[in-house]
């Protein structure tokens, strides 16, 4: 029997023409991608500018640690580009910088005004000594990250940012220690009003900063942030405030800030204290609502701790406030103020304190806890009963084993009259609580506030009595879990 050998397949021309075509457009199509993000051009990082007053020379391109710049002046004029970073040599000192118009970084990629150099060493400083001149004047810039500086030396402001022509969006504050002896403010949003158009400030961060001393030498009103002119979304986080004249934090303006994690110790000696968020005289375009301030620790300010004036939506909780000191006056001051004639009482209207622990002066029974002042436009018989002007529940406000007289109301125009007894215009605990119910007038029995330790005992009447926020953590980082304690510190003994 014959075998049938079979035939090869035979592929036409055109067939194995097109097996190769499909071999070429398989290879093309595989590798040209891969070919074109080659041949994109690599992400500009921006440079980088050395600068050394010890070991600098300005005729150098300051282009590495080996050939920094001395000083400043030689970048003056220059346009950065997003990404670049300034940095100073830790342990040097340096004169003022002005930087005006100097180009803009990006969300995503700021400009860095910061340091090199042996870590070990303190941070560089940026000097006025003496001079009127800002130690760092920053003017119609955005998105700028200014970190781990010393700034000091200006018998001005020391740190002023100024939008003079056009709004500062983005600036960044890290690290920094800004001491203000003999100067005014330590930092200043600065505000022009009387200009055509009037620009300001937003999206501001300034955190894990060391503050003093603003005014001291001067005796002059003057706070550790001066913040007239952040119009929006501003956060003042982890920082420390030392025996600023007046403020610690003053915001004048604004919506949508949050003031949180700060201590302040020893501020307002000459004029108010701690925290205050208000209407900034003169500011006819933007009026204060929605500020969060929450696990703050404030102690021994000679005027307030916590003020609220001409401002609405203001959130205070779980802050504790220690006004034990024996000049300290009061701890939450809440109301009008005399002298501001563009905001009307009325817009008093929807702030609640809640979780927070007032802790009063217990040396003089002249002091208050909480006051109400008045002023010739306001209504000061009806701010402090009228719960949609001030919802007022869960707090410890004490002021002494005596539980003398706590709150008062100021019925004069005066804004500095203090009136101790019904008769004058004060008014009880128990007058105040027929309103603001679930408060306590209880001792919340503080660990060891004189030395500084404002966590509870294990017999605080504050623990597990807080109503619960959206917030993980307390003061010092200690899980909330449950219901919140009263004050910025849980209780670890639960």
């Amino acid at each position: 029997m014959k075998k049938h050998l079979s035939k090869p397949f035979k592929v036409s021309k055109g067939v194995k023409t097109l097996q190769c075509l499909s071999l070429l457009q398989l290879l093309f199509f595989t590798l040209f991608p891969i070919f074109l993000i080659g041949c994109q051009p690599k992400e500009n990082p921006g440079k980088t500018y050395y600068l050394s007053s010890s070991d600098g020379n300005d005729s150098f391109n300051g282009l590495s640690e080996a050939t920094p710049l001395k000083s400043f002046k030689k970048l003056e004029k220059h346009i950065f580009r997003p990404g670049d970073k300034i940095r100073f040599k830790r342990g040097d000192r340096f004169d003022p910088v002005f930087l005006k118009e100097n180009g803009n970084g990006t969300a995503e990629k700021p400009i860095i005004l910061g340091v090199y150099g042996n870590p070990d060493l303190p941070k560089p400083v940026l000097d006025s000594k003496g001079a009127e001149n800002k130690a760092l004047y920053i003017t119609n810039m955005s998105y700028w990250t200014i970190q781990d500086l010393k700034i000091q030396g200006s018998t001005s402001h020391q740190f002023m940012i100024n939008p003079k022509d056009t709004f500062c969006v983005g600036i960044k504050i890290l690290r920094c220690h800004v001491n203000g002896t003999k100067g005014k403010n330590a930092i200043r949003f600065h505000t022009n009003p009387k200009g055509p158009e009037y620009y300001g400030c937003r999206d501001i961060e300034i955190a894990y900063c060391y503050i003093e001393n603003a005014g001291q030498g001067l005796n002059d009103v003057s706070d550790g942030i001066n913040a007239p002119n952040i119009q929006s979304n501003a956060h003042i986080h982890h920082n420390a405030f030392f025996n600023n004249v007046s403020e610690a934090i003053d915001i004048g303006a604004g919506k949508n800030h949050l003031v949180e994690y700060n201590k302040i110790d020893g501020n307002g000696y000459i004029d108010s204290g701690g925290i205050k968020t208000h209407v900034q005289t003169g500011n006819k375009i933007h009026d204060t609502e929605n500020v969060t301030i929450r696990y703050n620790i404030i102690y021994d300010c000679i005027q307030h701790g916590i003020q609220i004036q001409d401002a609405r939506n203001i959130k205070v909780y779980n802050n504790t406030v220690y006004q034990n000191h024996p000049d300290s006056k009061v701890v939450l001051l809440l109301g009008t103020a005399n002298d501001n004639m563009y905001n009307p009482s009325d817009w008093i209207a929807g702030n609640e304190i809640t979780n927070n622990i007032f802790f009063g002066n217990t040396h003089n029974p002249k002091q208050t806890v909480i006051r109400f002042p008045g002023n010739k436009r306001g209504k000061p018989n009806t701010i402090w009963n009228d719960t949609t002007n001030f919802k007022i529940q869960r707090n410890i406000i004490y002021g002494g084993d005596d539980q003398r007289l706590l709150l008062v109301r100021v019925v004069q125009d005066s804004f500095i009259d203090f009136f101790n007894t019904p008769a004058q215009g004060g008014f009880t605990f128990k007058d105040f609580s027929k309103l603001h119910e679930n408060n306590s007038i209880l001792n919340p029995r503080l660990k060891d506030p004189e030395g500084q330790d404002f966590s509870l005992l294990a017999n605080s009447p504050a623990i597990d009595q807080g109503i619960r926020h959206d917030v993980k953590q307390d003061f010092l980082e200690n899980p909330i879990l449950g219901y919140p304690d009263l004050g910025a510190i849980e209780s670890t003994s639960k």
